[in-house]
């Protein structure tokens, strides 16, 4: 069964299946540490569905044969199907393909990687024809060919894909992009997902909607309980604002007369270490230059020179005043 024939009953993912299968995450990439498993008893115990969810989420792992190594996924690529439709519920519809091929006999279980970065650095992969890049503080199912018709699918984040003759195919919320020749990323903030088109031309599908966006221009797409839309309003991006935009890729930060606290914000999603700004003219002040975004500390002694203010350091914070 391909994601185009499965049942439209199923749910989309809710919090309580994301939460069991970032367990079952955790469990397999190793032994959970002390702390780690006095969280997940208390999860289970916490409510009795919770229990229901992890099961059901164990046995889609053990069925699907899913992964957590961040193995090569170099493949020979096939041209995917056409955009599935309608919302999909991640795990039941696994299930659903699993089913069909052990009736069917024809199509064997695909081994799904589940890619994972946290406060760290963005990662590149090779995947299929493609070149996908994962950012900090994101993660996405990834399978490791297309012959059951599906594509990478965004749990949480960004996640920036290099797509070459071959058609790439990225799922987001309720939406699912498909392109050739193109270079686009696509994220997630507070289920509201954001396009942000390089170049070519990126298909776009939830079921009753089929369109085609075209970069370079910048596309905020409704989140899942919003009115469905017909059009979306492109934001053209210029030639400083694509160098801007793609270079969270190589963990650069390109400032452009960018104030000083939206600035810092973007270097908390990399490091532990945190930027605090105690004083509102600082905040305000702007910067312009290319920082990376894993030295936190060179851009706030950049800052304290630009602007003559006291940086000091304390526990894993760094303060401008």
């Amino acid at each position: 069964m391909t994601e185009d024939n499965w049942p439209a009953e199923y749910p989309r993912p809710d919090a309580r299946t994301e939460q069991a299968g970032r367990w079952v995450a955790a469990q397999d990439r190793g032994r959970l540490s002390p702390s780690e498993q006095a969280r997940f008893d208390r999860w289970l115990k916490h409510d009795s569905r919770n229990v229901g969810a992890y099961v059901r989420a164990r046995a889609i792992y053990r069925a699907l044969n899913y992964t957590t190594a961040e193995a090569p996924l170099l493949q020979k690529v096939a041209r995917p199907r056409a955009p599935s439709v309608g919302r999909r519920h991640i795990f039941a519809g696994a299930a659903a393909a699993c089913a069909a091929s052990l009736v069917a006999g024809a199509i064997p279980p695909d081994r799904v990687t589940l890619l994972r970065r946290e406060q760290e650095a963005p990662r590149r992969y090779a995947w299929q024809d493609a070149i996908v890049t994962l950012d900090a503080l994101s993660a996405a199912y990834v399978p490791a060919s297309t012959h059951t018709g599906r594509g990478i699918r965004v749990l949480s984040g960004r996640i920036g894909v290099q797509a070459a003759r071959a058609t790439a195919r990225v799922s987001v919320g309720r939406f699912v992009f498909q392109a050739a020749d193109a270079d686009f990323d696509l994220a997630l903030d507070a289920a509201r997902p954001t396009l942000v088109a390089y170049r070519g031309a990126i298909g776009v599908s939830d079921g009753s909607l089929h369109t085609v966006l075209h970069g370079p221009a910048i596309y905020h797409l409704p989140g899942d309980d919003a009115p469905d839309q017909t059009t979306f309003i492109p934001h053209p991006l210029s030639a400083t604002g694509i160098l801007s935009s793609r270079a969270w890729r190589e963990a650069q930060a390109v400032l452009s007369n960018t104030p000083v606290a939206e600035a810092a914000a973007q270097f908390s999603r990399y490091s532990r270490t945190r930027i605090e700004i105690t004083n509102d003219r600082i905040a305000r002040n702007r910067v312009t230059g290319s920082f990376d975004l894993l030295r936190p500390a060179d851009f706030a002694r950049s800052v304290q020179r630009l602007l003559g203010c006291h940086l000091s350091e304390s526990s894993g914070r760094l303060i401008l005043s």
